[in-house]
């Protein structure tokens, strides 16, 4: 309708504005208490003014929401977006322990403690076995390469790549993954 027609400048009741935007009387009343929709102060609605007001009610602007313009529903398009973007970073994580990149806080503890178990034994074992060894030695010199040598091989165990190789299967597994064998391939059954 161009500005200024007869029909743009028509005043309507609630109901048939209603019926023309396809909305309900009592919802035409709260668009206009809440100061979407002007009326002439006697219930009254101009159809070109009201069509316009409710059009850029429903029209995302300025922070309003897709889904009606309201605060709810911007408050809803907010929730959805955080809800997509947890999904999104809970797939990255996801990936990254797949990729072997990321690893659960617990599977790391459960094998580091296990590595660091091991290590422990093997330290608390250095004086038994160098006690034998080093008997009938004289010479100082022997006595402390002995027990050095022992105690590298324990702290070997600690620094082996099998420790990596153990937490990023774990996380593999956890991840719906199989354990990469030797050849590289899935073995999905363990």
């Amino acid at each position: 309708m161009p500005k200024g027609s007869a029909a743009a400048l028509s005043t309507l009741t609630g109901k048939e504005l209603g019926e023309i935007l396809g909305i309900s009387d009592r919802r035409i009343r709260e668009l206009r208490d809440d100061g979407v929709i002007p009326d002439n102060g006697m219930g009254q609605y101009v159809l070109g003014a009201a069509v316009a007001a409710y059009c850029a009610h429903l029209r995302p602007a300025n922070g309003k929401s897709a889904s009606g313009g309201s605060e709810t529903g911007a408050t809803l398009d907010a929730a959805r977006v955080r809800l997509v973007t947890a999904q999104a970073e809970a797939r990255e994580l996801l990936n990254a322990q797949l990729r072997g990149e990321a690893v659960m806080t617990e599977d790391l503890e459960a094998i580091v403690g296990a590595t660091f178990d091991a290590v422990r034994s093997k330290m608390l074992a250095v004086p038994v076995t160098a006690a034998a060894r080093v008997v009938g030695q004289d010479d100082k010199v022997k006595v402390q390469e002995l027990i050095a040598g022992l105690i590298n091989d324990a702290l070997m165990d600690m620094a082996s790549a099998e420790v990596v190789g153990t937490v990023k299967d774990r996380a593999r597994r956890r991840a719906g993954r199989g354990v990469i064998g030797d050849d590289g391939s899935d073995d999905a059954d363990s």
